[in-house]
């Protein structure tokens, strides 16, 4: 099944806060060095783990109309949540202030994960001679 996500798939960049891996599971990437190649009911289990970010944007900054319109298409798209928004135009300077407050969502293996290799055999084991 394809996800929205699909979008962003390949996406890297510091905005992310560590390196993806994709596909991920259920659309989400996982975040971390490498990814686990285990099975896929293992993967399934995997814990989602969200970033909560914050900014305040001027929309007539460029800049950050640009980070502005990056955070919210993700949003729209599910690769994020939108936690909290307010909007206010100040009639002074003629520009619009938005403060956004979301959650960046990645999959994560758990420290010190055992899982499978894959094929059923443990992720980490010992090679040992037979003489």
């Amino acid at each position: 099944m394809f996800h929205p996500t699909v979008k962003y798939h390949n996406e890297q960049g510091g905005l992310h806060g560590g390196q993806l891996h994709w596909p991920g599971v259920n659309g989400l990437p996982f975040i971390g060095q490498a990814p686990p190649n285990i099975k896929q009911h293992e993967l399934e289990r995997l814990p989602i783990v969200g970033y909560a970010c914050h900014q305040l944007f001027n929309l007539s900054d460029p800049k950050q109309d640009e980070v502005y319109a990056w955070v919210r298409d993700r949003i729209r798209n599910g690769l994020f949540t939108l936690d909290w928004i307010l909007r206010h135009f100040d009639e002074e300077e003629k520009c619009m202030w938005v403060y956004v407050e979301w959650t960046q969502l990645y999959v994560m293996l758990p420290p010190n994960y055992i899982g499978s290799n894959g094929n059923g055999s443990p992720r980490n084991f010992t090679l040992r001679s037979s003489g």
